[in-house]
């Protein structure tokens, strides 16, 4: 697992490096406070210290798109990008998601390897959870890691949020805040790899329009079972869950995964996308045996969402195999 983890890591620090521009509604790569009446395509980056001085750490740009050229869905999709990964290299699937009318954010948070390091062969199986929930909400919970209450998941979307609706009132981000939190009843939230587990586990804590998983499991080699927390009875219904996974991931071998999902209790049985197409008999659990874009490191496991390796139409966007089932994870 530890093997495994540093490669993914290397790939993902290459990939970040790569330039990406985003196209803002003012044609620059700052954030325009000004708005117009023209439905439009709006795109932008912001670093999370730009939203509370107390975040210090992980601070590449959040990546935020909302498309008013589309019937609001009035909903907000937030997707957490896998261990060492940045928003600007998923952008694709958080695309998806604003093309289909939600408010959408890739979110930049503390993702390094350490929540596996403590985690992932030990011999407690509440590690996972103990570094979830800190990561989630920046309480003390496990020295495994080390994540504050200004640094946490629910402090950073909490804080863009706000700054969202202060620079761009029009677009009307307050519906996503009740208080002075996160409005979670009207979130999709959504993640790959260790971001994966993050939705799933904040799904089990909070109440959640839905929550995807990409590629992921919490599963201790040690032991060979599941993470604690997956039997716990969680605050979402698991009906609102759905999970893709490639059935040659490098990472996460496909037959724990089938255990986890079922220890989950997720509606199955599992549907290929290469075979079935949406409603795939009303799954949740999604699979597939395609071939990534690109083969470096550990393709199949990023395959599902991550940019350079989704497969791709000629026009540059993902497969239409892969762009209907995102359609149908997010959406359906």
């Amino acid at each position: 697992m530890r093997n495994s983890v540093f490669i993914l890591l290397i790939f993902v620090f290459f990939s970040a490096c790569r330039k990406h521009t985003v196209i803002n509604n003012n044609g620059s790569n700052n954030t325009d406070t000004t708005q117009t009446a023209t439905p439009q395509l709006y795109q932008y980056n912001v670093l999370p210290s730009s939203t509370d001085a107390a975040i210090t750490s992980f601070n590449n740009e959040h990546y935020v798109n909302f498309d008013t050229r589309v019937t609001a869905k009035n909903k907000l999709f937030v997707f957490l990008p896998g261990t060492t990964g940045f928003p600007s290299v998923y952008k694709l699937i958080v695309n998806k998601a604003a093309a289909l009318g939600y408010h959408a954010i890739g979110l930049m948070y503390p993702n390094n390897s350490d929540l596996y390091v403590a985690s992932a062969t030990s011999t407690d199986l509440t590690q996972f959870g103990k570094c979830r929930q800190e990561i989630f909400d920046g309480t003390d919970q496990t020295p495994g890691v080390s994540v504050n209450s200004a640094n946490c998941i629910k402090n950073r979307l909490y804080k863009l949020l706000v700054l969202l609706q202060q620079q761009h009132p029009d677009q009307n981000w307050q519906q996503f805040i009740s208080g002075n939190e996160v409005n979670w009843s009207k979130v999709t939230i959504a993640g790959h790899s260790q971001g994966g587990g993050h939705a799933l586990y904040i799904a089990k804590k909070v109440s959640v329009e839905r929550a995807i998983s990409f590629s992921s499991i919490d599963w201790n080699s040690t032991l060979g079972q599941s993470a604690a927390w997956i039997f716990e009875n969680g605050a979402t219904p698991i009906s609102k869950c759905y999970s893709f996974n490639s059935i040659n991931d490098q990472i996460f071998n496909y037959n724990n995964v089938v255990t986890q999902l079922a220890d989950l209790g997720m509606t199955g049985p599992a549907v290929s996308i290469d075979n079935y197409t949406s409603p795939y008999s009303g799954s949740h659990t999604l699979t597939t045996n395609a071939s990534p874009a690109i083969s470096l490191l550990v393709p199949d496991h990023n395959l599902t969402c991550l940019d350079a390796y989704v497969p791709k139409s000629i026009s540059g966007g993902p497969a239409n195999a892969f762009d209907i089932a995102w359609g149908y994870l997010i959406a359906q």
